[in-house]
């Protein structure tokens, strides 16, 4: 298995839908559904934090926060995002 690790990869659930990584860290890959083509000029000064209100804008927050996380399903509520699957049940698509 491939592990997800690259910004911007476009990767099919299990479910059928789409979707873009947006984050990759100890909690998980965090996607936005959809095709979307994020700029790493954005995501600079991040730190890999999406979670840390410190240091983004609430514009950027509304663009690049995760819908949901690619973890068990039963993390969900731990996490407060929906947890689709596990990294090894998406196809990537395209990196």
């Amino acid at each position: 298995m491939r592990r997800i690790t690259q910004l911007g990869t476009h990767i099919k659930l299990p479910d059928g839908r789409l979707a873009t990584v947006v984050f990759n860290g100890l909690t998980g890959v965090g996607v936005k559904f959809g095709i979307l083509y994020p700029d790493p000029v954005e995501f600079e000064g991040t730190n890999g934090d999406l979670f840390s209100k410190s240091n983004k804008s609430a514009e950027w927050e509304a663009r690049w926060q995760p819908d949901a996380m690619l973890r068990s399903p039963d993390m969900t509520k731990r996490l407060g995002l929906e947890c689709v699957c596990e990294e090894k049940e998406v196809e990537i698509l395209e990196e």
